[in-house]
């Protein structure tokens, strides 16, 4: 080597040296606290001899001096000179948190993510601030990334042993990385046994690096004064009580139970939900359905059956046995049997207006094959009824439910929701089991601008053989409003939404009157819990230039 080429190493080497000599003070000025000391030593280096540390130290001392306009601008830049470092992502991320821009500070970590997908730092981080907004998906989904989090132990509660046997057979996962699915199961089933009013999960460090301890939170309901009274009068608007016992001695069985006292439209219903004893846990459940009502089919029927009979008395008692199960939270299957004893006196033959019993066989299942932005849901229900198996009738059916959510908003929750309905059915059947579109206590098929009973009579709304219905919401949340799980409530969100509905039944029977398309159009109230909905909407058929306002509940599918 030259002696011109050792003095060029040789001031290179010492130029180096000198650089981080000045980072390394820069940074202990920062470690003690001297942060102007550490801005003027940064700022010279970066003058000089401009390096990633330089300005992600720099960036640091302001953020430290709350300078924050200053700290964006100097991780901006150094971002924008060394596009792969993701550590200029990072502290930009803590900037925007300290200033509470957290959709700026989620931003940046999602690119610091995309520079280096393995940095731990910003999926913790990211995933830390989704979970403390309740978005466990995104969480679970960023910390698997990077293949955590590693699970050593789950807890109920924050104990070690499990409250309820419920939960021990509801849990999905064990020991390992956890994924969303597996939490999404265990919650889905842990909800489904209505024992809980809330379900959530919590993810806490152990004393092992990048390993957690998975903590499984539930609100059990409970069987106080306050929710017994309030079950006895909160249907009182629509002539009905309320009477549930939940987890009977901590075993998991639910008792509920409903009745509606209007002279014309009497009904008991009572029920016994038994999760039994099996990993993943199958739900048996047992009720019986006891009804008493005045019809009137004036609108409903075809002109030739009016002068026959167009009012009727029904009366039966149904018991009904059916098993659902979770496998997974993309997939539920259930099926039933229910055996109706039925009185029913009027003047129409054809709609089974006498003692004839059915017996009926339902199987359904449910499959969810998006869950995103865009999420949706098939379900599909079948029926039988055959007297080789019990009752005195031959018919079948079933219906196709396509749901489907698309997410406008994830900050506002705002949400565009559209469901695509049809069913079918073959034979002749009683007048109970005919299709029935409109607003009731039970909704199976809401058109919200038409009531399913009239002046407390059924037989007004569009009923058929088959039919094909369409629902368009629109919602976005108002307000959350805690309720520390006074009345088994953890939370209500309270929504506003727009809606438009259209349907159309046909009858192969031709008793019933083939409608046109109806389209119904309003809005409402919705407030939202865990597990279910209760929905106020007006709503306004625009064929006939009726509105209607009514309160319904409805289960939850998102």
């Amino acid at each position: 080597m030259t002696h011109c080429g050792m003095r060029v190493l040789v001031f290179t080497l010492l130029s180096c040296t000198l650089a981080f000599g000045q980072i390394d003070d820069a940074k202990k000025a920062i470690e003690t606290g001297e942060f102007v000391r550490a801005v003027n030593l940064l700022a010279e280096e970066i003058a000089t001899r401009p390096a990633p540390d330089a300005f992600l130290f720099l960036g640091i001392a302001y953020g430290n001096m709350k300078e924050y306009p200053k700290a964006e601008d100097t991780l901006k830049e150094g971002a924008r000179r060394f596009p792969n470092d993701p550590r200029f992502h990072n502290e930009l991320a803590g900037v925007y948190l300290a200033t509470r821009e957290v959709d700026k500070a989620k931003t940046e970590l999602r690119r610091a993510l995309e520079v280096d997908p393995r940095n731990s730092y910003a999926s913790d981080l990211i995933a830390a601030i989704e979970m403390s907004e309740g978005e466990v998906q995104s969480a679970l989904q960023f910390w698997n990334r990077s293949g955590r989090p590693v699970i050593d132990g789950i807890l109920h509660n924050y104990y070690l042993n499990f409250g309820s046997r419920v939960v021990r057979n509801a849990i999905a996962f064990r020991p390992g990385v956890l994924h969303y699915s597996a939490w999404k199961t265990t919650q889905s089933r842990l909800l489904a046994t209505n024992v809980f009013s809330n379900v959530g999960l919590e993810v806490e460090p152990t004393t092992i690096p990048d390993h957690y301890n998975a903590i499984v939170r539930t609100s059990e309901r409970t069987n106080d004064r306050m929710g017994f009274l309030w079950n006895l009068v909160k249907g009182a608007p629509y002539e009905t009580s309320y009477l549930d016992v939940w987890n009977i001695g901590n075993s998991g069985l639910n008792f509920n139970s409903m009745f509606r006292w209007h002279p014309d439209r009497r009904r008991v219903e009572t029920r016994l939900d038994i999760p039994l004893p099996a990993p993943g846990i199958v739900h048996l459940e047992l009720s019986n359905t006891w009804r008493n009502e005045r019809w009137d089919l004036t609108k409903s029927i075809r002109r030739p059956f009016l002068d026959r009979g167009r009012r009727l008395n029904y009366r039966s008692n149904a018991l009904r046995a059916a098993l659902k199960h979770i496998p997974h939270y993309r997939v539920e299957i259930g099926g039933a049997f229910e055996y109706t004893n039925r009185k029913a006196t009027g003047d129409l033959p054809e709609l089974a207006t006498d003692s004839r019993n059915t017996g009926k066989l339902f199987l359904e299942t449910s499959i969810r094959f998006a869950d995103s932005t865009y999420q949706n849901r098939l379900h599909v229900e079948g029926f039988a009824a055959r007297k080789s198996i019990a009752g005195d009738f031959n018919f079948s059916g079933g219906t196709v439910e396509l749901n489907n959510r698309l997410t406008i908003s994830k900050d506002t929750r705002t949400y565009f929701d559209w469901t695509i309905k049809g069913g079918a059915s073959r034979g002749q059947r009683p007048l109970e089991d005919y299709f029935v579109l409109g607003l009731d206590i039970h909704t199976p098929n809401p058109l919200r601008g038409h009531l399913m009973a009239e002046r407390n009579r059924y037989g007004s709304a569009p009923a058929g053989t088959d039919f094909v219905l369409a629902n368009f919401d629109i919602d976005r949340r108002i307000v959350t409003i805690p309720m520390f799980n006074n009345f088994n409530l953890p939370y209500i969100v309270l929504k506003v939404e727009g809606f438009l509905d259209a349907g159309k039944t046909w009858d192969r029977t031709h008793i019933f009157e083939n409608t046109r398309l109806l389209i119904d159009t309003g809005a409402g109230l919705v407030f939202d819990t865990p597990a279910s909905a209760f929905k106020v909407v007006y709503g306004r058929d625009l064929r006939g230039g009726k509105g209607v306002l009514y309160g319904y509940v409805e289960r939850r599918l998102w």
